[in-house]
């Protein structure tokens, strides 16, 4: 722990590490020796002091970072050392005939004293000359679009970090040592703001409101539809089927790793557009970067498990298995064969919630119904007179595949020479959406004549 020593140059307040205060004052009483006590060389000190306020308040004046030994020793070489001052002269070498102003050509940095997260907006503002408040409203609204987040992580990562005195300078640019207007307006928080600065910062505060209204309020629905999410469903009439939902398509296990992944994906966000409102109204300084680190892990987090989870729901569909079962149908007296629909199947079953693959959801008083239409065939001239049902399903495995066509159930019922199909399968309400499909295979022998009604005719191959 170094000790720090408060100091006051040109009227600025300074905070300064011991060694790097006996530099620097070791270099003025070098340069007022060298320069002598007249009136003309009191002038000169009082010039050398400025510069180096100029210099030093885009790093420390008012940020409450204290100037290192680093700091003072490349100002020193801007301004030049003690020997090149000689009385009569102001700043001025003994090899230059005229003054020369030192100027450096901007480059862009993040700006690590001015920051909100991570300096992005403040190096922007400082590249541009502009109030950074304006790149994060830019910023705030981008994120109402979704636009604003990726192009700030890449700018956060492609763009250095402004670390030394020498980067500091260079992220202003321009003549270090006659601009004192621009080294101190873009960095330090001046209390004589131009009436554009202060509607910017008004207008930067009733968005801050905004935000932190529309956020607050959006993290309260999110906990309420976490924490007290049955209760909330058992609120909406014949609303018990949502709970169902995301364990039908996604399957009981990767449900719970999707709901999490969606609730930091989601949540994080908002907690981040929170304090961005905070920072907006109150105007915080060197706060957030812990805030934004773990609020940036929490939500990449979340975006990998909910790429997890559709990895792991992929994998549910790479295996392809079935289930067939083939009875013998009773012989009958007549040459005809009359298949007509099974007479208990139901219609109307409420409201369609979901079509996919094939197969339907409904939502029949609060309950979820999965059915779908068979694949019927019709084989004459057979060498029996069978019926066979094959089930068909995806999973992770073969073992997996064949469970989730043995929970598809599929009814045909047969009275003398009237053959009832149903016209849908089901699928029990505990199995997850795995492409499903039943196909009837009716083997007929010669001899034999069939007619169809027309709800069977059109499941016919």
């Amino acid at each position: 722990m170094k000790k720090t020593i408060h100091i006051n140059l040109s009227g600025m307040a300074f905070t300064i590490e011991e060694d790097a205060y006996e530099k620097l004052n070791t270099y003025l009483i070098a340069v007022e020796s060298k320069l002598g006590n007249s009136d003309e060389a009191r002038e000169t000190i009082d010039d050398i002091e400025s510069r180096m306020a100029e210099l030093f308040a885009p790093v420390a004046h008012g940020s409450g970072v204290a100037i290192k030994l680093e700091d003072v020793e490349e100002v020193i070489k801007v301004l030049g050392k003690p020997e090149d001052y000689v009385a009569g002269e102001e700043e001025e070498p003994k090899s230059s005939p005229k003054p020369h102003p030192v100027y450096i050509p901007k480059r862009l940095y993040r700006d690590p004293h001015s920051r909100v997260f991570g300096g992005v907006c403040s190096g922007l503002g400082a590249y541009f000359n502009v109030d950074p408040i304006i790149f994060r409203l830019l910023f705030v609204l981008g994120l109402f679009y979704g636009i604003s987040i990726l192009p700030y992580i890449i700018l956060w990562i492609a763009i250095p970090k402004a670390l030394t005195m020498e980067q500091r300078m260079q992220m202003y640019g321009g003549d270090i040592g006659l601009n004192k207007a621009k080294a101190t307006a873009s960095a330090v928080r001046s209390d004589e703001s131009s009436p554009l600065d202060k509607l910017l910062r008004v207008a930067g505060a009733v968005v801050g409101i905004v935000i932190i209204v529309f956020s607050f309020l959006a993290m309260v629905a999110l906990t309420l539809a976490v924490l007290f999410s049955t209760t909330a469903i058992a609120l909406i009439p014949d609303g018990a089927w949502i709970s169902e939902l995301p364990g039908l398509i996604l399957g009981p296990t990767i449900s719970l790793t999707a709901t999490i992944g969606i609730i930091l994906f989601i949540g994080i966000p908002l907690l981040m557009f929170f304090f961005l409102g905070l920072q907006l109204v109150f105007q915080f300084r060197n706060v957030g970067k812990a805030i934004g680190i773990i609020g940036l892990i929490l939500w990449l987090s979340g975006i990998a498990l909910l790429i997890y989870s559709g990895l792991q729901v992929a994998t549910q569909f790479t295996h392809q298995e079935s289930l067939s079962q083939t009875e013998m149908l009773d012989p009958f007296n007549g040459d005809t064969l009359y298949i007509q629909q099974l007479e208990m199947t139901e219609f109307n079953k409420g409201r369609r919630i979901l079509r996919t693959n094939g197969l339907q959801v409904w939502n029949k008083n609060g309950n979820i119904i999965v059915e779908g239409r068979p694949y019927i065939e019709v084989k004459k001239d057979a060498a029996r007179f069978a019926i066979t049902v094959e089930k068909t399903s995806q999973g992770s495995d073969a073992s997996n595949a064949l469970g989730n066509a043995s929970d598809t159930e599929y009814i045909w019922l047969q009275k003398d020479s009237v053959l009832q199909l149903d016209r849908i399968f089901t699928i029990d309400a505990e199995s997850a959406l795995r492409e499903q499909t039943v196909k009837v295979v009716i083997e007929v022998p010669a001899g034999k004549n069939v007619v169809t009604d027309r709800y069977i005719s059109t499941l016919i191959k």
